[in-house]
């Protein structure tokens, strides 16, 4: 055997070990890109979902305002109303004989 055959039987040797490491990389690589799309459409869902979200929280914080106004509207058409009841109720009493 002269030494171009053993050169080129060292070659080979690196080239399967560099072969094999290379299939070994892949191999271990795929999951992680895989993992890495799986993410990727997930922040894209979130991204969607996170602006449904601003939208409905948006609607709800205006409706809750409105909720409230409402709220002390009534309220205070509801005191108004029943200090007109009371002032009735005392001139009907002062105009009733007394006892």
């Amino acid at each position: 055997m002269d030494r171009t055959e053993k050169q080129a039987k060292e070659v080979e040797a690196t080239n399967t070990q560099i072969g094999q490491a290379l299939v070994d990389l892949t191999e271990s690589t795929l999951p992680l890109l895989e993992e890495n799309e799986r993410l990727k459409r997930k922040i894209a869902y979130l991204e969607q979902n996170n602006a449904h979200n601003v939208v409905n929280l948006t609607n709800l914080l205006r409706m809750s305002v409105y909720l409230q106004e409402k709220e002390e509207r009534m309220l205070a058409a509801w005191r108004a109303s029943n200090a007109r009841r009371k002032k009735e109720l005392r001139e009907m009493r002062s105009q009733l004989p007394l006892e």
